[in-house]
């Protein structure tokens, strides 16, 4: 696997802004549609009807007024990486929010928002609360949140990924006076309840319609898939790609993005032929682990980033696969799934391969993995973003996936490995590890060097197979 590069897509390759307009407008028209929350009668189309964005212009003016760009990377500084979790995360806060401005929530109890018995009560209260037709003497609901402000609240301090997702029922226990289990947390019956507006939203009607096999509740919708834009020069990344394949590597993909989402851009690009089909690993893989591991009892363990399995699977899939199907599971069998990502004790036990990503998802994920990583700052918009993206601590940091072939070629050298010996001496040994096996085809287990002052051109050291252990001495010129 020493040659084996896998890429994160979105903030890498391609750009999330469909997916981030897509986020906003779920929550626009959860707000406003009169068959959801139904906030501000005036915001609805001729006779009460909700009418949805119509170009990519309106799309991007609706969105980020209610989901602005700093509350977006705010959520994915904290690991909160695929954007169906980003858009439920703001819808939840949203909602929460909202339901602690109602004077009597309550008689809401038990809260399923996913429901449309409870949507038509929860509607009469709001409607109740702010008045008979919308009279400013009702109570004032809020369209908008801080969402940056909520997230540094001490019951959010230090919590990423899924277990910032998953405290938001005790938040809203706390904030509304009464206990809240499995409403808010990540795959609750909400959840996939606004991953179904937001495919709506994102794929438009027909390819909805395709992908699903039945038209979406709300039609009229073009489909942000179709405002795609390159992240960056499309000749650009082909010429950077045709580098690295010439250098000898193979490309991967671990994005969590559907397969449909993740190619459709791809082949528009023209790019999808630099990467390998076997090692391609998108939403589909990790659902169906996810699938086998609550058919096993264990419906705690989630798989996504910063969980390590998807650039596990993306390198080598065949360690998945029984009976030549991928988890095709023969009876009795067990699946086994990486142990749960912590984000203060990541084992780092290198086995060659490469993981490129812009989030702390990919970076946690792809170490756990036992990746060396390679952050690129396309994704990281904001100085906090960039800040939290170091404190991940990626192997090496580059503007943008275009400067990959040059890194490359540099942490591939001995004379950097020479280099590097005397300041980041565990770094070096690694890379002295890939360099074995990438040139040598020598598989170690490990490799200690012995730096010595007095060596400026060479470096020594050993190296260990098993129970075996080797001397080795290298010159550089």
């Amino acid at each position: 696997m020493s040659n084996l590069i896998i890429f994160d897509l979105d903030g890498v390759i391609t750009s999330e802004d469909a997916y981030w307009d897509t986020a906003g407008l779920v929550l626009h028209e959860l707000l406003y549609s009169p068959r959801y929350w139904n906030l501000d009668p005036n915001q609805s189309g001729p006779e009460g009807q909700y009418m949805p964005a119509a170009t990519a212009e309106e799309s991007r003016r609706i969105s980020r007024a209610l989901f602005p760009e700093p509350a977006i990377l705010a959520l994915k500084a904290r690991a909160v990486n695929s954007n169906w979790d980003t858009c439920y995360a703001a819808v939840c806060l949203h909602l929460i929010e909202i339901l602690r401005a109602l004077p009597d929530r309550a008689a809401l109890q038990p809260l399923r928002p996913w429901d449309a018995s409870w949507l038509a009560t929860f509607r009469q209260q709001v409607a109740q609360a702010r008045g008979v037709a919308g009279h400013p003497q009702g109570v004032s609901l809020p369209y908008m949140i801080d969402i940056v402000r909520i997230l540094n609240l001490p019951i959010f301090q230090d919590a990423v990924g899924f277990e910032l997702i998953n405290r938001f029922d005790v938040y809203a226990s706390e904030v509304l006076g009464f206990p809240i289990e499995n409403v808010f947390s990540r795959y609750s019956p909400f959840w996939a309840f606004c991953q179904d507006i937001f495919q709506e939203w994102y794929l438009g009607d027909e390819l909805y319609e395709q992908s699903y096999g039945h038209a979406p509740a709300q039609p009229g919708k073009r489909g942000c898939i179709h405002f795609e834009q390159p992240l960056l020069p499309l000749e650009q990344v082909r010429a950077a790609l045709e580098e690295l394949r010439n250098q000898g590597y193979t490309l991967g993909i671990a994005t969590g993005r559907p397969e449909q989402e993740a190619l459709v851009p791809l082949k528009l690009y023209g790019l999808l032929s630099y990467f390998d089909q076997q090692h391609i690993a998108t939403s589909a893989d990790v659902e169906r682990a996810e699938a086998l591991l609550r058919s096993q009892g264990d419906r705690a363990t989630l798989l996504n980033k910063p969980h390590p399995f998807i650039f596990a699977f993306a390198a080598n899939p065949n360690h998945f696969v029984l009976n030549g199907d991928p988890f095709g599971m023969p009876v009795g069998a067990q699946f086994i799934a990486p142990a749960r990502v912590e984000a203060a004790q990541l084992p780092v036990q290198y086995t060659g391969f490469i993981v490129v990503g812009d989030s702390t998802g990919d970076i946690l994920g792809g170490r756990a993995a036992g990746a060396l990583t390679i952050a690129v700052l396309t994704g990281a918009r904001t100085a906090e973003a960039r800040e939290l993206l170091a404190q991940s601590e990626p192997d090496f940091t580059i503007e943008d996936v275009i400067k990959l072939p040059a890194l490359l070629q540099e942490i591939d050298s001995l004379a950097t490995i020479q280099r590097l010996q005397f300041t980041e001496r565990e770094k070096a040994e690694h890379l002295l590890q890939r360099w074995f096996a990438r040139h040598m085809k020598l598989f170690v287990d490990s490799v200690t060097l012995t730096p010595k002052a007095v060596s400026l051109n060479s470096f020594n050291g050993f190296y260990r197979v098993g129970d075996d252990e080797y001397f080795f001495k290298t010159h550089v010129e």
